[in-house]
């Protein structure tokens, strides 16, 4: 059995441009420890994570791995211990291939070649992915699983998990669970997640907060998580968007990616839109937004339509938080577009003391926001959040939930993409749900989630089932 490896971090501080992020962290973790790591938004979880992997440096302080200072030996020899999971998966992409990707870590590990083509397969297997496409043509449930996996074919006695099962579906969820305790006996695991039920499973949970590391007691997880209150159905209004027979192919004449897709929005619906890792939600937003054009089939729009993308934080380009947000009003030409961009902003929790920062200074999950607000700023009448919980933090996903309220309650409607059946349960009314490319349920949200075969058909946690 190979050895799984010890971490020593002591008076550790890391700073962006003068302003103190981590301060004197401690940390011991012995062989094969596992630990979960909480924090909110902007907090230093995933600074300090990068820290460990060697990829920052910190302004003082010491990091040990297996006895050794990671700074007082070639990189190669620390970073062959390490399996890193980014939040966002394209960010740890390399390669133009699903199985180059998965190869890439476990070669530079300099495993043997037919070891490393056993592992690549039970992955594969074990995460169900689709290996005829190239790593940025997956869905974003489906990069997620390839990121975690690509990290998991190194073999590494340290990994560290950076919100992995933020995008995943039920299916990607359960591999995940069985890989981690495939490598638990082996391993010492780090995994950032904002889940107190992902949290539970591990030795110890830790809390960034004000830049210090402490651990967490029972009191700690009911701060932050308390229970979200059910949304009131308000009457549905007027026809907003109807779609007839919707076809639609990424290439013309090749597999059709939505077949036959019928669909009526209303003012005041809260609408879920479900379905396992490339089922086509992510498509039908986009066509539903006018960013694609379907192949066959009518759309009846009588509304502006704004969509919050699955990584928002890839829409952001301005030099600026205020910049960015101000974008969409300005080149709408709506009145008052600093207000309609600030008030935006506040809803989101992203106060004036940010305002004037680079988007690209902020954590991944107030970035998250940033885009979300950018999107709230033109005023749509039909609002698409695609996995807007997702990196969220429990205040942020308050936030989100309210402005979703605010929506429905205003005769606005909002179409939610979400994994996260349990806030689905609570804030939708109705919910869509598809299966390889087709509508097969479109109803009330919990005659859908309390109807655990079809739930499992679809793809998605019923009511009853306890995945994170």
């Amino acid at each position: 059995m190979k050895r799984a490896g010890k971490i020593f971090l002591e008076n550790v501080y890391f700073e962006y441009d003068d302003s103190p992020i981590l301060r004197n962290i401690y940390l011991a973790l012995d062989e094969g420890e596992k630990i979960a790591l909480m924090g909110e938004n902007g907090s230093g979880k995933t600074t300090l994570s990068l820290i460990l992997a060697g990829i920052f440096k910190p302004s003082k302080g010491s990091v040990v791995i297996d006895g050794v200072s990671i700074w007082d030996v070639p990189e190669k020899n620390f970073r062959k211990k390490i399996g890193y999971v980014f939040q966002n998966p394209e960010d740890g992409f390399v390669a133009d291939s699903i199985f180059r990707e998965l190869a890439f870590g476990a070669e530079n590990f300099a495993l043997p070649r037919d070891e490393i083509i056993i592992r690549i397969k039970n992955l594969i297997e074990k995460f169900e992915i689709d290996t005829g496409k190239s790593p940025l043509e997956l869905s974003g449930g489906m990069k997620a699983r390839l990121s975690i996996a690509s990290a998991l074919a190194t073999g590494a006695e340290i990994f560290i998990l950076d919100e992995p099962e933020s995008f995943l579906d039920l299916r990607g969820k359960k591999a995940l669970i069985s890989a981690i305790d495939d490598i638990a006996a082996e391993s010492t695991i780090i995994h950032i997640t904002q889940s107190s039920k992902i949290a539970k499973n591990y030795d110890s949970t830790y809390f960034i907060k004000n830049g210090h590391l402490k651990i967490a007691n029972s009191k700690s997880f009911r701060k932050i998580e308390p229970p979200i209150e059910s949304l009131k159905m308000p009457a549905r209004g007027n026809l907003l968007m109807r779609l007839e027979d919707i076809s639609f192919s990424y290439v013309p004449r090749q597999l059709k990616i939505l077949k036959s897709i019928s669909l009526e929005i209303h003012q005041g619906e809260v609408i879920g839109l479900v379905g396992s890792s490339g089922s086509g939600k992510t498509t039908l937003a986009l066509i539903i937004a006018g960013i694609l054009k379907s192949q066959k089939g009518f759309i009846d729009k009588k509304c502006r339509v704004a969509i919050a993308m699955q990584f928002p934080e890839r829409q952001l380009f301005a030099d600026t938080v205020m910049e960015d947000v101000m974008y969409g009003p300005e080149n709408l030409h709506l009145p008052d577009a600093r207000i309609s961009a600030e008030k935006s902003l506040e809803a989101l929790g992203i106060f004036s003391e940010l305002w004037n920062c680079s988007p690209f200074l902020l954590s991944d999950g107030q970035q998250r926001r940033v885009g979300i607000a950018g999107v709230l700023a033109v005023q749509p009448d039909l609002l698409i959040l695609d996995e807007p919980f997702a990196t969220l933090d429990f205040d942020g996903t308050i936030r989100v939930i309210e402005i979703i309220k605010n929506f429905a309650q205003s005769g606005k409607a909002v179409l939610i993409i979400t994994h996260n059946t349990n806030i689905l349960s609570k804030i939708a009314h109705r919910t869509v749900a598809m299966l390889n490319g087709t509508i097969i349920y479109d109803g009330e949200t919990k005659t859908l989630l309390n109807d655990k075969a079809l739930c499992e058909r679809i793809g998605i946690a019923s009511i009853d089932d306890n995945y994170i």
